[in-house]
């Protein structure tokens, strides 16, 4: 039990509790979708000082579909001006901003030394160098990432997907192109995800499937396990003796049991790595946090391979989802007291 670590996760209020009397920092995303606001909005009680940034997509589309894009930003920081407690601070930025522009931000909500950062609408190209950044910055002594779930998904999430790149600081800095172990997690769209083929190599792939699932998101979800499987099947230049495609079953919202289950499955991260963060959003946390434990570990460094969107369906989801009467909201603790609780 010596090797046993807590790290709290639940309700807001419950995970909060276990911090104690702290100043937080809200650090947050105001989109396109009213969950982000109505997410904002909770958390707020929390919070000594709110920020929102307002990240902006490339301005694609139609006239009439940039024109729904500002009417819905415009309509959710009304909602979160007139619901919640505590005026924000708001920020704009482009969805393809510096490192420098994030650090910024970050930094920002780094002054009062615990911060929430609320993913819930935050595009993995923003967020995951803003957990990093949160993570090594030594004035954060405390640190929730925050996640609350949407109803229904628009049938097209995003559009105009990059080309495969790795996510910004999460690059490798040495040369190799094959690896032990590809952790890939299982969502509604591929994008060009498939491409990692072309490059990369691995000795075993690791589906991270959200279990259960539920309608419809299990025939969404099953889909992008088959086109995975057929481009496996097609693709003669794998690794020699490479391993069948498996399935690591987990729960969509348990962060750290995503953790765990990578560091089983990599042996403590000694088995060289990469990762392709689709699906659940938890998962990508995971493999957020799992990425910068390897790298506080001096393990080999583990590229993390995505294809942003530039376009993304203002309606992606319809509302913020509750449950048992209350706000569908999941709250993990990422450092206390200035420690960090996903060591490898």
């Amino acid at each position: 039990m010596t090797n046993f670590v807590f790290r709290p996760w639940g309700r807001p209020l419950w995970v909060c509790e276990k911090y104690g009397q702290a100043n937080w920092t809200v650090l947050a995303c105001l989109g396109t979708e009213k969950r982000s606001v109505v997410s904002a909005s909770q958390l707020a009680h929390f919070a000594t000082k709110v920020i929102l940034v307002k990240v902006e997509d490339p301005r694609l589309g139609t006239p009439e579909f940039l024109d729904s894009q500002a009417s819905a930003f415009g309509r959710n920081r009304d909602y979160y001006d007139r619901e919640a407690p505590l005026a924000a601070h708001y920020e704009s930025a482009d969805l393809k901003a510096s490192i420098d522009r994030i650090e910024d931000v970050c930094g920002s909500a780094a002054e009062s030394g615990s911060v929430i950062l609320d993913i819930t609408s935050f595009p993995k190209r923003w967020f995951f160098p803003m957990l990093r950044l949160l993570v090594s910055d030594d004035r954060v002594q405390n640190l929730q990432v925050v996640y609350t779930r949407g109803t229904s998904h628009a049938k097209v999430l995003a559009e105009s997907p990059e080309t495969l790149r790795v996510l910004p600081t999460f690059a490798t800095m040495d040369a190799r192109d094959s690896h032990d172990v590809a952790f890939v997690g299982v969502g509604f769209h591929l994008h060009s995800m498939l491409t990692m083929f072309g490059n990369d190599r691995a000795r075993a792939m690791h589906l991270l499937f959200p279990f259960p699932p539920g309608p419809p998101g299990i025939q969404r979800n099953w889909k992008f396990v088959q086109q995975v499987e057929r481009v496996v099947q097609r693709d003669a230049t794998l690794l020699d003796g490479a391993d069948p495609i498996n399935f690591l079953h987990l729960d969509s919202i348990d962060v750290s049991l995503a953790f765990d289950a990578m560091r089983m499955a990599s042996n403590g991260g000694r088995k060289t790595s990469m990762m392709a963060p689709y699906g659940p959003k938890p998962f990508s946390v995971a493999m957020c946090l799992f990425a910068i434990a390897a790298e506080r570990a001096r393990l080999d460094d583990i590229p993390v391979y995505y294809s942003q969107p530039k376009k993304y369906a203002v309606d992606y989801t319809a509302d913020a989802a509750s449950r048992l009467g209350a706000l569908d909201t999941w709250s993990y603790a990422i450092k206390r007291a200035g420690r960090f609780l996903y060591e490898m």
